[in-house]
């Protein structure tokens, strides 16, 4: 060993020792307490929340009942504490704590809580309420993507009233929610559920001739075990209408976002809670502006596309400029709407126009649009296809997920040439999906309650089925460490799956109805963490495995 190098090995353990010292004494622990009831005395897998201002740090508590906060996660000053346990709730509503320098510990007591029924998840629901899985399943698809099931199952409506209801509803936009509905231009009177049928089975199944549900409320477990080991973070935005449909991670480590109801995009700074938003001036009449999907390409400039009608484009983060585009006239009909889209490496983008069957390859620097056919010649007009999600791979080839017949759709960008992959599970719904450094595209197959893995290169499929009936799997991704994460709108559960194993990890939210959409995966961290707008609670989240 040199001198030199000898120099700096001493000096290296000096530092350590003395970094060693000045933390010497001090707490690892800001906050901590044992979580009990008189039912089950120490409880596991109770979440623990403390929010300070517009930030909320959830831990969970372990086999023994306890919860700790890490030093590192909670600032001294005042929080409000709340709890999320399936079946109970706080003795003391009011739960309160101060952090200091030292350790706070702080007890909770829980009892039973009086009213189940307005703790269930979508999934609980489904779990509970009699009817076929078709039944279920019409249920499922026809409200959640604008509430949860408990106003439809505490309602009093009879065959006749929720006929009315259904015939109401095929006027509201699927960006909607109870407290803002939205009116649609783009379903009127083609509402799938609108039938006596499922009017009469809605009233079976809800209060309109009983005073209480004369069915079991069945539940999911508490968190147990590994499904305990993890933080989530969360971020209030600041409009309590806010929608997150989409939440991606820019390299800076700022969170942007672009809002399901309104033309608004944000960011917002993990390290304050800060949010900053702008209003994208496009409108057309009549029409909501809402943003369907937004990701950020290799300059940190945020692409959208909207709900309602045929407009996508471009926020410039330096300028805090908005550019929009529409499809020319050319290729344009009354029925175009450029919903989804993925740019391409050589930051071209392909857009979909699913009503004409048509996708776009869009040049922003010519702005020219090179159209192509969605679909082979030899598939007829007459069958069921509808494409939601699109991605590309390495070599800039377009792949759609056909969520209406079941396969996955490539257009070869050398050839134009359309082919059809059929998914191993006939109607899987494939809905969203990421492409991996592989070129293999990790798909949330949303009707078969399945992630699934197409390999673009070799034209093969691999399936994994979710352990949670109905739980609906929105958009995957893959992280850095060779784990699958997902989403969904139905349970509040994030979802790890280890693709090795077919293992899963199943991560609790703190709130009830989130509504996750699109998911995301920041790989600067380690372990990586996993990002996603809880689109119908107005914040971001942030999941972190221990």
């Amino acid at each position: 060993m040199s001198k030199k190098r000898a120099c700096l090995l001493v000096a290296g353990i000096i530092f350590a020792s003395l970094l060693l010292a000045s933390t010497k004494g001090q707490p690892r622990v800001a906050l901590t307490g044992i979580v009990s009831s008189d039912a089950e005395g120490a409880m596991e897998g109770v979440l623990v929340s403390a929010k300070r201002g517009t930030i909320t740090v959830t831990v969970v508590s372990d086999k023994q009942g306890r919860y700790s906060f890490p030093v590192s996660r909670l600032m001294p000053g005042e929080y409000r504490l709340s709890i999320r346990a399936i079946g109970y709730e706080a003795t003391n509503p009011n739960l309160s704590a101060t952090v200091g320098k030292g350790t706070t510990e702080v007890a909770i007591t829980l009892r039973k809580t009086l009213d189940l029924a307005s703790q269930l998840t979508d999934v609980e629901w489904l779990m509970s309420i009699p009817g076929t899985q078709e039944q279920k399943w019409a249920l499922y698809r026809s409200c959640v993507l604008c509430h949860t099931l408990a106003p439809v199952m505490k309602s009093q409506y009879d065959a006749a009233g929720w006929m009315a209801t259904l015939v109401r509803m095929r006027n509201w936009s699927n960006l909607s929610t109870l407290s803002k509905p939205v009116l649609s231009r783009r379903g009127e009177g083609t509402h799938p559920f609108e039938d006596g049928e499922f009017a009469k089975y809605l009233s079976s199944i809800n209060l309109s001739s009983k005073s209480k549900f004369d069915f079991e409320l069945k539940t999911l477990p508490r968190p147990h075990g590994e499904d305990t080991k993890f933080i989530v973070t969360e971020y209030d935005l600041p409009r309590p209408d806010s929608q997150p449909h989409d939440v991606v991670m820019d390299a800076a480590g700022m969170a942007w976002y672009c809002d399901f109801g309104e033309g608004i995009v944000g960011r917002m700074n993990p390290h304050t809670g800060e949010v900053k938003e702008w209003q994208d001036p496009e409108v057309k009449p009549g029409y909501a502006g809402g943003f369907q999907e937004c990701d950020l390409d290799s300059e940190g400039n945020l692409w959208f596309t909207r709900h309602e009608f045929s407009s996508f484009g471009e926020f410039f983060s330096k300028d805090e400029k908005f550019v929009n585009w529409s499809a020319p006239p050319e290729y344009s009909t009354p029925r175009t709407l450029t919903t989804f889209f993925a740019i391409r490496p050589d930051k071209t983008i392909w857009i979909k126009d699913n009503p004409d069957r048509k996708v776009f390859l869009f040049d922003p620097a010519t702005r020219h649009f090179t159209p192509f056919d969605q679909y082979p010649a030899e598939v007829s007009k007459e069958q069921r296809h509808e494409i939601y999600g699109v991605n590309t791979d390495s070599k800039g080839n377009e792949y759609s997920a056909d969520i209406a017949g079941g396969s996955i759709v490539k257009i070869d960008a050398q050839t134009g040439r359309s082919t059809l992959y059929p998914t191993p599970t006939p109607d899987s719904g494939p809905r969203r999906m990421h492409t991996d450094s592989e070129d293999r595209l990790w798909i949330g197959e949303y009707y078969v309650n399945k992630i699934a893995m197409f390999d673009t290169r070799s034209g093969k499929f691999q399936e994994w089925p979710h352990p949670i009936p109905f739980y609906g799997p929105y958009d995957v991704e893959l992280d850095k460490a060779g784990y699958v994460w997902t989403g969904g709108m139905s349970s509040d559960l994030v979802s790890r799956l280890d693709p090795r194993t077919g293992q899963f990890r199943l991560y609790l939210l703190p709130h009830l109805g989130v509504n996750i959409r699109r998911v995301d995966v920041d790989n600067s961290t380690t372990p990586p963490t996993f990002w996603v707008g809880e689109n119908h609670q107005a914040q971001i989240a942030k999941v972190e495995p221990d």
